[in-house]
């Protein structure tokens, strides 16, 4: 019995040797390596040249408000401390935001106005002498436009920011580019790999644009302010002792916001407003008509709609008179006058507000 079962495993044994002998086999090996996933860059990343008047009062190169390519932090667009009347700076930024497109904001907030003492001209003049007491910021005013790169206003090139320290540097987000507005022209962001640039002009006293002819080139090295002006021209002549030893600080700071699923972005917050569809004519009158010698030297704000019509005056004429004025007639003495006056006038629900006389 244990001859045939030993006979039967060797059998079987023998079997699975010439199975194993038999077999063929096919292969085939497809491999992706190195799969990676990263972010995009959205850094933004800019340089300043920037001129000022020296003791002379010709136009030179500063150094310690220019730089080349870097973050803000640690540099300085102003840095100016014996400023005179007549005085005047330029800047050109250069802006670069690395390999997404993006919307740019730019914000200027006034943070401090001090008087800085009084010496003895301004005591005469200036009765303030609290320590944000001090004026210059209603002295210093300020242009901002869409530059080529060669820190020269020239024709056709478009202011986007003007004003009085004290008017513009509140704190508000300026438009660079948004999704309703591009200072460069056209519409949309900006657009990665780019160097897009800002001019900045200041004066202490009256500023006034002269802007140089446009020769096309954009930065070239050679064809800048100390060759071709600034593009305007500044009168200190107006400014005063009451700015003595006064002076104001500010931060500078932009912001920037990749445009792709974001395409409604707006610097101001919000979402993008439709334009006004119509122009509302709130007072429209030529005085030249009373009724049956009754006048009312008034402005009716009740006759005023709301698409920019009106709905006739007070005796009932149809024309739309809202108001008249009674210049007198033949009878009347020499140099006869009449006054109209009015309440404030509330312009809510209205869009471009024009007054006709």
């Amino acid at each position: 019995m244990k001859k045939i079962i030993l006979s039967i495993t060797s059998i079987i044994f023998a079997g699975a040797l010439v199975l194993g002998g038999t077999v063929a086999t096919y292969n085939n090996k497809n491999v992706s390596s190195g799969n990676t996933f990263a972010t995009g860059i959205i850094d933004l990343k800019i340089d300043n040249e920037s001129y000022v008047t020296n003791e002379d009062g010709n136009l030179v190169y500063s150094p310690s408000t220019s730089w080349s390519l870097a973050p803000l932090a640690g540099h300085l667009f102003f840095n100016f401390l014996d400023l005179k009347p007549g005085d005047i700076g330029e800047d050109t930024i250069s802006l670069h935001v690395n390999n997404n497109n993006a919307w740019v904001c730019m914000n200027i907030n006034l943070t401090a106005t001090p008087e800085n003492g009084q010496p003895e001209p301004e005591v005469l003049v200036d009765a303030t002498s609290g320590i944000n007491d001090g004026e210059l910021q209603n002295n210093l005013y300020f242009s901002f436009w869409a530059d080529d790169g060669d820190n020269v206003y020239e024709n056709g090139e478009k202011i986007f920011k003007q004003g009085l320290v004290k008017d513009i540097w509140d704190g508000k987000n300026w438009t660079v580019a948004d999704s309703g507005k591009n200072i460069w022209g056209g519409t949309g962001p900006m657009l990665a790999n780019t160097t897009k640039y800002i001019g900045k002009a200041w004066c202490f006293g009256n500023l006034s644009e002269n802007p140089v002819n446009q020769d096309g080139q954009g930065k070239t090295g050679s064809n800048g302010p100390l060759v071709r002006g600034t593009g305007f021209m500044c009168e200190g002549k107006d400014v005063g002792n009451i700015v003595q030893s006064d002076g104001i600080k500010a931060d500078v700071s932009f912001t920037v916001v990749q445009s792709r699923s974001n395409s409604g972005f707006l610097c101001a917050g919000g979402e993008p407003q439709e334009p006004p569809k119509h122009t509302s004519t709130l007072f429209s009158d030529n005085f030249n008509s009373c009724f049956k010698g009754k006048v009312f030297n008034k402005i009716d704000n009740a006759k005023w709609d709301q698409i920019g019509g009106v709905q006739g005056d007070d005796h009932g004429n149809p024309h739309g008179k809202v108001a008249a004025l009674d210049a007198g007639t033949n009878q009347s003495g020499a140099n006869h006058t009449e006054v109209l006056t009015t309440e404030s006038i509330s312009t809510t629900g209205y869009n471009n507000i024009v007054l006709k006389y």
